[in-house]
């Protein structure tokens, strides 16, 4: 793939960093996209079970849901007591 980045103009190096990325983007975008499916398919599944909505409050049909709990954890704030015994 480095060859047709350096048939478009591009040194060797930035063909080979372009190359690298687009590489590292042709895995990890479908796979992060299949993910998110099958975390929404769970979430309705699983409400459904319940029979209950499901969490479709958050953006259109519930897509936002995922995205919303992961700020949500990556936000969160570990709070230590003063007096407790950290061990």
């Amino acid at each position: 793939m480095t060859s047709f980045f350096q048939t478009l103009g591009m040194s060797y190096e930035a063909a080979w960093f372009t190359a690298t990325i687009a590489g590292i983007l042709l895995i990890a975008l479908p796979l992060m996209l299949a993910v998110a499916l099958i975390i929404y398919a769970e979430r309705k599944l699983w409400a459904a079970f319940a029979l209950r909505r499901g969490p479709n409050v958050v953006g259109p049909f519930g897509v936002l849901q995922s995205f919303a709990d992961g700020l949500k954890v990556f936000l969160q704030e570990t709070i230590i007591p003063s007096a407790s015994n950290r061990g």
